[in-house]
């Protein structure tokens, strides 16, 4: 006898299979578009021309199931994003505080906390399972890998290395590239995106 099963979450359901594969193809939709909500939904049992909607045991079971367990390196991605949109948050204030010098640098300061907010909004969603977080925060984390890219590249190009600062300069541009690729690496590592659900 036929089987469909709905999604509790939206509006997928599977196609007409035999209880077990339905309730299995359900599982699998959860694993992947919902990460880390217990399954649920109803049944739908099809008899010649007339359909029931039940809410069967398999699904009654699967309700209860455990929480998928975040792997460390989600929970490392997680928290880099939520550190790292503080940094850049705390340095956008400091940059928007320069318009009251006069000069033009505080104007930086709007991007800068769009991104700051942008890195801690999506840290906390790879923390809470959100599908596509990682992806998003990953994205972000390449507008400070690809701006230290850059200013180590002119500070080796064209650098006084007599001047004071300049090492100190150079040093803070390596490690914001350096914990960006971090970042990045931990949004694609696979059990990461396993538990993002982003195949």
């Amino acid at each position: 006898m036929p089987h469909r099963c709905w999604c509790a979450e939206c509006g997928f359901k599977t196609p007409w299979l035999d209880e077990p594969e339905a309730l299995g193809r359900l599982a699998e939709h959860y694993a992947l578009r919902h990460p880390g909500t217990a399954p649920g939904g109803h049944i739908e049992t099809r008899r010649g021309a007339r359909t029931t909607r039940t809410t069967p045991q398999g699904v009654r079971a699967m309700n209860h199931s455990p929480r998928m367990p975040r792997p460390a390196a989600a929970t490392g991605a997680g928290a880099m994003g939520i550190a790292a949109g503080a940094v850049v948050a705390g340095l956008a204030v400091l940059l928007l505080l320069l318009l009251t010098d006069g000069n033009g640098f505080g104007l930086f300061g709007l991007p800068v906390l769009a991104l700051g907010a942008g890195l801690l909004r999506n840290g906390g969603r790879v923390l809470a399972g959100r599908t596509h977080a990682g992806d998003r925060l990953s994205r972000l984390a390449m507008i400070p890998a690809t701006v230290s890219g850059l200013g180590i590249g002119g500070m080796v190009a064209g650098a006084d290395w007599d001047r004071d600062g300049t090492l100190t300069q150079l040093a803070g541009f390596i490690t914001a590239f350096l914990l960006s690729a971090v970042l990045i690496t931990l949004c694609g590592r696979p059990e990461t995106k396993t538990y993002l659900g982003e195949h």
